[in-house]
């Protein structure tokens, strides 16, 4: 019987402890399509966020992250890509060769609160529509 209650007690305690963790990770879900780019939620509280981006389009794509004050229309372009320099500081990213069409792809980071530019830099695919914003509260 104290067997017994002793694995209740563990499993209760490790099961409270995966649920506070699970609080503490927000998901946003990134849909990347030709050539649109679709955010949910598209405000998070600041902390670990888990990006699960679903390649939904033919091409290639790749997801970049970006904070910057700069108004999605406003956003700098040179040799039909984003000019990163002049937009921000970019803070991760998953890779093209890690979302080939119809993959899923994750990337857990850490973002403080701020603006971050949610974008494919795949050359013609920023001004092609592929840019999404993030608001980080």
């Amino acid at each position: 019987m104290l067997i017994a209650l002793i694995f209740l007690l563990v499993a209760i305690g490790s099961v409270d402890r995966e649920a506070i963790a699970a609080q503490t990770v927000t998901q946003v879900k990134v849909i990347e399509t030709e050539m649109a780019i679709e955010l949910s939620p598209r405000t998070v509280p600041a902390g670990a966020i888990e990006f699960i981006a679903y390649n939904q389009g033919q091409l290639p794509h790749e997801m970049e992250i970006i904070k910057t004050d700069v108004p999605l229309d406003q956003m700098p372009i040179k040799n039909n890509r984003l000019d990163r320099k002049k937009v921000g500081e970019k803070i991760d990213e998953i890779e093209a060769e890690d979302l080939p069409s119809g993959a899923t792809a994750t990337l857990l980071t850490t973002l403080q609160p701020g603006r971050y530019l949610i974008e494919c830099n795949i050359p013609g695919h920023f001004q092609a529509g592929m840019k999404a914003e993030l608001l980080v509260e």
